[in-house]
């Protein structure tokens, strides 16, 4: 049967080739954790952004990312972080992980993001900082929320896990706020194998940052230990996989955003799925190419994804509400989000990595138009 990745990481010849000689090089040396490959890495990432940040300090998850921003910005117990209900465990476990309260907002109809008017209407003297998720690379209305957390006072805290290389009005996503994640999951639009970088411009989130991940430690050996630290040290060999794939991301942003008009164009008939929006402004990284159906879809998304998947064609639903998981149930106020629960139950991720070819995207449109009619 004929079969269509959902997402996987993509790597041409000459990448393998060049990844592999460094790791040679790398496992000769003897250095093979937060060495020099690491400190290159962070440095590329900068130079990514074009002068944007000042700092990157690698670590090994986007998770730990923004658990080590979250204890930089001295947020803890009895302060509150907004964020979207439309987003994965780890952005609300890192504010769960400091003792802090997540309070949970709906959002938009059409871009899916987080909804500024909505977060204003969350903001109490407890909160301490606004999350907002760039949803499948899609930029947020970040202007608009720099304007309320200025306003305000509070701290603006950028999950980037899907927008490497997004830009809103020629910004790059992750340099709007305090400080940024990133994450390198082999899914995401480039991959370390496993790996997140946080982004700031502030040096003492920076240095904190440094010692956090090295069980608090300023360096290596009998260090003195300041402060309580973890073990979230990025090694050279991921350091060199995510270096390599650095060097094609604008390559494979372009590529991933081609492959969206495509979908876009060979989908338009179907007046029963409706896309992402995104501005005419904004940059999409296209993290993933989501769809929704309408209420009145000829076909539900749980049939729909069974139809392709029995073709051959993976999909995802990218993220079940967070305020109906049993956990968080327990732990966030009580919250209305009628949108992010319609995504739960109505959208669906179609195909979408650097190395999908023309001919299975036509393959994958044309299943999904005869799933419709069926």
């Amino acid at each position: 049967m004929r079969t269509v990745p959902f997402a996987k990481p993509f790597f041409d010849k000459n990448a393998i080739s060049d990844i592999l000689i460094d790791i040679d090089r790398s496992l000769r040396g003897g250095w093979l954790t937060s060495g020099p490959k690491v400190k290159e890495f962070e440095q590329s990432f900068l130079q990514a952004l074009e002068g944007q940040a000042e700092y990157a300090v690698a670590v090994n998850s986007c998770t730990a990312a923004l658990h080590c921003i979250m204890l930089g910005l001295g947020i803890g117990s009895g302060d509150e972080v907004i964020l979207p209900s439309t987003t994965f465990a780890a952005t609300c476990n890192a504010v769960l992980y400091v003792g802090a309260h997540p309070v949970l907002v709906d959002v938009q109809e059409d871009t899916f993001n987080l909804d500024p008017e909505k977060v204003r209407d969350k903001i109490t003297n407890k909160t301490r900082a606004i999350m907002p998720v760039h949803l499948a690379g899609n930029p947020c209305d970040m202007k608009l929320l720099q304007e309320i957390a200025t306003d305000t006072r509070i701290e603006l805290i950028e999950d980037c896990a899907h927008a490497h290389g997004a830009k809103k009005h020629g910004q790059y996503c992750g340099t709007f706020g305090s400080a940024a994640a990133f994450s390198f999951y082999p899914t995401k639009v480039m991959t370390s194998c496993e790996g997140g970088m946080i982004i700031t411009s502030d040096s003492k989130i920076a240095e904190k940052a440094r010692v956090l991940r090295n069980s608090g430690r300023g360096g290596y050996g009998p260090q003195e230990i300041t402060m309580l630290g973890y073990n979230y040290r990025m090694t050279d060999i991921h350091a060199i996989i995510g270096s390599r794939q650095l060097k094609e991301l604008r390559m494979f942003v372009r590529r991933r955003n081609e492959l969206a008009e495509k979908y876009k164009f060979l989908l338009a008939q179907a007046d029963w799925i409706k896309f992402q929006y995104v501005k005419p402004e904004n940059v999409s990284s296209y993290y993933a190419f989501l769809v929704l159906l309408s209420e009145n879809s000829p076909v539900s998304r749980d049939r729909l994804r069974e139809s392709l998947r029995s073709s051959g064609i993976e999909t995802s639903i990218l993220y079940h509400p967070l305020h109906l998981q049993p956990l968080y149930k327990t732990l966030t106020s009580e919250v209305s989000a009628p949108v992010s629960e319609a995504i739960g139950e109505r959208s669906l991720a179609l195909p979408m990595w650097s190395g999908l070819i023309d001919d299975d995207l036509e393959y994958v449109a044309r299943i999904l138009l005869e799933a419709g009619r069926a």
